[in-house]
């Protein structure tokens, strides 16, 4: 007999909308950020923008090679922490990223909205709404200011907290919400990392939304071809 406990069944985009739209005012909605609210991936923006670019780039680079991650102690040994260090030692090394930022944060607000989905929440004036993400705050929030999204909470990870980044969304979701609150909420998501999550809320919503990209940093460099080539020879 097949195993469907650890399957993530799809919703289309009309189930996550109907679902908000009637949601009563009792109701947490928990939406997903990156590819979800947003249509683009927030980190990856984010380690894009660092300038000079070049230098970036190699920052960029060089931690990937070194992978730092793989020398802490379990828990924390492993590739969920891997963009805290490419987000955070860029940042300390490039401290004037946080100021370009919040132009490319309004840029990506105004053009990468997930607008179908901000307006089926904004059409629902008693849920309780809750952005939750295992993106970094210091990135999510700039962007958030510039949607025209009525949210309650923002659960994030935290600028020198590598741990938040291991946490998964259902124990985030548990340090902010009561058992049964999570029982009745709505989850909408892409991602397959939030599977507890999915399988403990009334409404699953497993969607991935046709205009959703994620775009690699530096995927467009001209350093990367080069880097490309010395790495094959």
């Amino acid at each position: 007999m097949e195993d469907n406990r650890n399957k993530i069944l799809l919703s289309e985009p009309t189930k996550a909308i109907e679902c908000i739209k009637n949601a009563p005012g009792n109701t947490a909605i928990i939406l997903d950020f990156d590819e979800t609210l947003l249509l683009r991936n927030s980190t990856a923006e984010y380690i894009n923008s660092l300038r000079p670019r070049w230098l970036g780039f190699i920052l960029f680079k060089f931690i990937s090679v070194i992978k730092p991650w793989v020398w802490l102690p379990h828990p924390f040994r492993d590739c969920k922490v891997r963009d805290w260090f490419l987000v955070v030692i860029p940042t300390i090394l490039l401290p004037w990223t946080l100021l370009n930022w919040q132009s490319k944060a309004k840029q990506l607000a105004t053009e990468h909205a997930n607008t179908e989905l901000i307006c089926a929440v904004n059409n629902n004036t008693e849920a309780t709404v809750i952005v939750a993400s295992l993106g970094f705050r210091f990135v999510i929030e700039p962007i958030l200011q510039h949607l025209p999204l009525k949210y309650d909470l923002l659960v994030s990870c935290r600028f020198w907290k590598a741990g938040d980044r291991t946490k998964g969304k259902l124990l985030m979701m548990q340090e902010v919400l009561s058992e049964s609150e999570i029982k009745s909420s709505i989850l909408v998501t892409d991602s397959e990392d939030d599977l507890p999550l999915l399988q403990v809320v009334e409404q699953p919503c497993f969607v991935i939304w046709s205009l959703a990209e994620y775009i690699a940093p530096f995927q467009d460099f001209w350093l990367i071809s080069l880097f490309e080539k010395m790495k094959n020879n």
